[in-house]
């Protein structure tokens, strides 16, 4: 894999995996120094604004799913529906990814 293509693979591996999680939101993706920090926010539930169940179904395994496609430690953290402006993170990390088209009217 050329430099190129290696510093796209990653956001490419978020892009297809953000596509194919359509209980997903918002995806924002940051360097820190030993993972991969991924934050989400959740489509609320039909009957609420309650996504914990879906995160408690769900997380582990899109752990798991994260962590073979990009070939990263992942750490995963939900969001809640409040904080979508931007998830906490070091000033100093490296964004990987912004992902936000299920609500285009929100700038990622």
């Amino acid at each position: 894999m050329d430099l190129d293509q290696e510093i796209a693979y990653v956001p490419n591996c978020l892009t297809q995996w953000y596509a194919a999680n359509t209980s997903i939101r918002h995806l924002w993706a940051v360097e820190e120094h030993d993972a991969l920090m991924v934050f989400i926010t959740l489509e609320p539930t039909s009957d609420g604004d309650d996504a914990l169940p879906v995160w408690f179904a769900k997380g582990h395994e899109w752990v798991s799913e994260l962590t073979d496609l990009t070939r990263r430690e992942v750490q995963l953290r939900l969001l809640g529906s409040s904080d979508m402006a931007r998830p906490p993170v070091d000033t100093a990390a490296a964004t990987i990814a912004e992902l936000s088209w299920r609500d285009p009217w929100i700038s990622a």
